[in-house]
């Protein structure tokens, strides 16, 4: 053991020259690399929101249009934890090379599909790339990226706000091979230019804790996988989401086996999940399991971590349910083209990302980050409350500029609450839970907006079906996809307009409900006198930690000549 902590200690030394010597092109590069991971990532999440007309056009099938999304949302939400795990065991390197092949694969997938099924089976692939790409982007940027953590936070800010804007812009044209030659050079850039593990953790409780993970040979490393976990999450994740789609799509009534059978399932899959995971949660208490599991037990049961967990899972429910609704509306009542419907998300987007960065900016130097996670909620509530009055006062009908001003308050609002949600994880996760409790958080907001999908076609099918129910034929292929529209005449368009813009107006209640709750959740986050935190007992602070500890936490790590205040907030991770 000695003998061990003495090698750790000289890599840890040669990991700090090597760290000085890197050649400045190589981090460059690799930094490059990282965030075309995040920017695909992301921008796979809303490309096709905009060009679902399109795409029902092109294959004749629109009543499968909702999995074009679906597919890629719930692989993507249903591996994130899972990756950030593997990440710890088999090295980020290994891990994201797999992640950006998996990606890559899923991209050819789609440009060669000649229907929707195969579509959206590659869809299903990119999403799982996809899910390693996003979760491993923050902590890969810390540990390769620049030394200043603001520059890593600007990074992240400038990444999603490309994403954001892209994403729906270029599903008007661009939809499955664009990733193709970018994940090709990502690939070749990751084996040629990725140093060794040893050398890309500069702070040795780092280094141990990550080489003690990754000793052994690649069998035992295999034993540590939690596949039982891995598996029930995504069961569980898979079998709400798709009970809630099909039945609200009417494809099988709600007293039908497979729909009764699929929800029972599920809660079934959620209890074992919960069971398991505290099984091995205490086994590693006591050394009895080797096992790595794969959702971070210790910190949901802290006060702080548990409120940014649901805090999150409400924020996406809400804002990646927008981001295709949003759309659709445009293109269905203003007869937007997909590439007018995206630009008209720039406001709401283009806020969202300047969120994300001043979020990360606020609490660089200063924790503020449950006073903006509480401000970005209360804004939330703010721009949806807007556009709920403003459509009942008007009759269901906002104009195109109250939409835009409205849901740019919003954006505004979700940005602050994803950056400083993402801060407080990491504040509150040790540095063995970094990775772990991350991936906790990205995969509810991904569960969260695949919820807010299915939600969105319950409330929209009831109403048509109220609505239209032996005044309209053919509501069969409506409750599937809206897009069906398409192919009626000019009079029965519009009456099925007049039910959808109803609808909408039931969907931003709903929405501003979520919001409202996310808003008092947000609340428990608060931490006052900047004690307590992530221990039993439940109150604010720093994982339990006092004063002096927390202050621990902020060592000053000289780089060459500069010495600069290293904040475990800002450096692990300013914003997502």
């Amino acid at each position: 053991m000695t003998n061990n902590t003495e090698q750790l200690e000289f890599e840890e030394e040669k990991s700090s020259t090597s760290l000085s010597k890197k050649p400045a092109i190589r981090q460059v590069l690799l930094t490059l690399i990282i965030c075309l991971g995040l920017m695909f990532s992301c921008l796979d999440t809303s490309i096709v929101s905009t060009a679902l007309v399109k795409i029902a056009h092109e294959f004749q099938n629109t009543q499968d249009i909702p999995w074009t999304i679906l597919s890629y949302l719930l692989t993507y939400m249903s591996f994130a934890v899972g990756f950030s795990k593997l990440s710890d065991i088999y090295g980020r390197k290994a891990v994201l090379l797999s992640a950006w092949v998996l990606f890559t694969i899923g991209s050819v997938w789609c440009g060669w599909a000649s229907s929707m099924p195969q579509l959206i089976a590659g869809r299903a692939v990119q999403g799982v790339g996809g899910s390693g790409l996003y979760s491993l982007a923050q902590v890969c940027l810390v540990e390769q990226g620049p030394a200043r953590p603001e520059v890593v936070g600007g990074l992240v800010g400038v990444t999603l706000s490309v994403s954001f804007v892209l994403g729906p812009v270029m599903g008007g044209g661009l939809l499955t091979w664009g990733s193709l030659p970018f994940g090709v050079v990502s690939i070749a850039g990751i084996l040629f230019l990725w140093p060794r593990e040893s050398t890309s953790l500069s702070r040795k409780e780092e280094y141990q804790q990550h080489s003690t993970l990754q000793m052994g040979s690649f069998w035992h490393k295999l034993g540590k996988i939690d596949f039982i976990g891995n598996t029930l999450l995504a069961l569980a994740s898979i079998l709400l989401v798709f009970a809630l789609q099909e039945a609200g799509s009417f494809v099988w009534k709600w007293d039908s086996p497979v729909i009764i059978w699929s929800l029972a399932f599920s809660l079934v899959c959620f209890v074992f999940l919960g069971v398991w995971e505290r099984y091995l949660y205490r086994g590693q208490q006591t050394g009895k399991v080797r096992i790595e599991g794969i959702f971070p037990v210790g910190l949901v049961k802290g006060r702080v971590y548990a409120c940014v967990l649901v805090n999150t899972l409400l924020s996406g429910f809400v804002y990646i349910a927008l981001v295709i609704k949003i759309p659709e509306r445009l293109q269905i009542v203003y007869f937007d083209s997909a590439l007018w419907a995206g630009v008209h998300l720039l406001p709401m987007l283009g806020s969202c990302a300047f969120g994300s960065f001043l979020g990360g900016l606020v609490s660089k130097k200063k924790d503020l980050t449950s006073h903006t996670l509480i401000v970005g909620s209360v804004l939330q509530v703010l721009g949806l409350g807007l556009m709920v009055g403003f459509d009942s006062h008007y009759q269901n009908y906002l104009s195109m500029g109250q939409l835009l001003a409205f849901t740019a308050v919003y954006g505004l609002g979700v940005g602050l609450s994803f950056a400083s949600a993402t801060i407080i994880a990491a504040i509150e996760a040790k540095n063995d839970d970094l990775a772990a409790a991350q991936g906790a958080v990205a995969q509810a907001r991904v569960f969260g907006g695949a919820l807010g999908l299915a939600v969105c076609g319950i409330l929209l099918n009831e109403r048509l079906e109220s609505g239209l129910r032996g005044r309209l034929g053919g509501l069969e292929s409506l409750h599937r996809s809206l897009y069906a529209i398409l192919g009626l005449k000019a009079e029965d368009r519009q009456l099925v307009v007049g039910v959808y813009v109803g609808a909408f107006g039931e969907q931003l209640m709903g929405f501003l409900g979520v919001a409202v709750v996310g808003a008092v959740v947000a609340l428990g986050t608060w931490r006052g006198g900047g004690k307590g935190g992530r221990g039993e007992d439940g109150g604010g602070g720093y994982g339990g930690a006092s004063g002096e500890e927390v202050g621990g936490r902020m060592g000053r790590v000289e780089r060459g000549r500069e010495v600069e205040l290293e904040s475990g907030s800002s450096v692990r991770s300013l914003m997502r």
